[in-house]
């Protein structure tokens, strides 16, 4: 493929869940797209793996191509504090898919788009800049051969550590420093509950997550303090299962568990978010905002960000003003997140509850009056103690999203 003689609308940097998705959003406009990435296909990240909100995958056209890879629904969302479990329906259904089979599938229905071109294990060593306004990009492939490419817009879905946002210093804000650190890894032969369900465990100062997959297979999430990171990792396998096997129910669930393939992780990941936008170009996925993994929200962020992204970009090339259309933009990101993101911050900071306390909760959530007064009156307490109104505005938001939780009925 000669891309230099090519006129393109759009260039998107980065070909994974953000870039994929806005790659197929533009093409279904019809617009020139180049997609570049600097990796082979399939291949794995690391990443998050839970999807919520399943309707971003229907309206990409990719739902059915996802659930025939056999994976179990998720009907149920299950919290342990301690031996105390909390349990309800999900709204919606969850999806939880290897990144190596998402992606692949997200690649393979853009690349349906005659409008669209791939240039794949092709590095961006450089953009390409006309009087302050980013117009292109210089490719670099596997051999050294340097590979102009132009466009009206250039978008970095190139991730945390986007080549993108640093060169066109974008502006960082809200920024916090990681909080936790995580490993995950596969498992085989963990015993499942009656009904699939997304587990989430709260002891000994330490967040646990079952994500169940296909029938048979898990993937099992640990969050850490990052003191004990290094720690862990010098006998990574051992000290990954026996944490497990610590939280309640665990150690004759994972009687028969076979881990499958490595356990991965990171130190923690930091929190920001950035100005999406500016002369010719723009950000989206974690190139353009991220936060600390513990509410899985990475996959469904990247998806909201790349629809709202082309609402943006169709409006543009409609004769939307750019600095207008594009703040807006950046307004609705800001709005969909912000809430979503403290409150994230503050769920990964929980402090260990004592086991006085939590025997005590136990007690508390059991009786139906005491239960039932406080669903009525919590909410109105916590708005008027600002230190807890974000855990407030997150509890409302899953709430919702799971149970059809309506703030406005009283």
């Amino acid at each position: 493929m000669d891309f230099n003689n090519q006129e393109y609308d759009v260039i998107i940097v980065g070909a994974r869940v953000a870039g994929s998705s806005l790659a197929i959003l533009l093409s279904k406009m019809g617009k020139r797209v180049l997609l570049i990435d600097r990796d082979r296909f399939p291949s794995d990240t690391l990443s998050t793996h839970h999807i919520g909100h399943v309707k971003y995958l229907r309206e990409l056209g990719v739902l059915a191509d996802v659930e025939a890879l056999g994976l179990r629904r998720l009907t149920r969302w299950r919290t342990y504090i301690g031996d105390c479990i909390l349990e309800g329906p999900h709204v919606h259904y969850a999806l939880v898919p290897r990144r190596i089979h998402l992606d692949q599938i997200l690649l393979d229905h853009a690349l349906r788009y005659k409008t669209l071109h791939f240039a794949v294990q092709m590095s961006v060593v450089q953009l390409i800049e006309d009087n302050g306004v980013v117009v292109g990009v210089i490719m670099q492939d596997r051999n050294g051969k340097q590979i102009e490419a132009r466009a009206r817009i250039v978008v970095g879905a190139d991730g945390k550590y986007s080549k993108i946002a640093k060169w066109v210093e974008a502006e960082t804000y809200n920024e916090v420093p990681a909080v936790r650190s995580v490993y995950y890894a596969y498992f085989k032969g963990v015993t499942p509950l009656a009904e699939p369900a997304t587990e989430i465990f709260l002891q000994d100062d330490r967040m646990g997550f079952i994500f169940p997959m296909q029938e048979n297979l898990d993937c099992l999430v640990l969050e850490i303090h990052q003191d004990e990171f290094d720690t862990f990792r010098k006998n990574l396998v051992e000290m990954f299962e026996t944490a497990f096997r610590r939280f309640y129910g665990m150690e004759k669930r994972m009687r028969n568990a076979v881990l499958e393939g490595s356990i991965r992780g990171t130190r923690g990941v930091n929190n920001y978010l950035r100005k999406p936008y500016g002369n010719g170009w723009a950000l989206t996925g974690d190139a353009a905002y991220c936060k600390d993994p513990s509410t899985g929200q990475g996959i469904n962020d990247a998806f909201l960000q790349s629809f709202l992204l082309a609402e943006a970009l169709e409006k543009v090339f409609a004769g939307g003003d750019w600095e207008e259309t594009m703040s807006e933009y950046h307004r609705k990101r800001d709005e969909a997140v912000l809430k979503s993101y403290q409150a994230t911050i503050d769920y990964a900071r929980i402090p260990q509850v004592s086991p006085n306390t939590e025997a005590l909760l136990k007690v508390l959530i059991g009786i139906p009056s005491i239960a039932a007064q406080w669903a009525i009156e919590l909410p109105g307490l916590l708005r008027n103690y600002k230190k807890m109104e974000p855990y407030l505005q997150r509890a409302e938001e899953m709430a919702q999203l799971m149970f059809g939780y309506d703030p406005s009925i009283k």
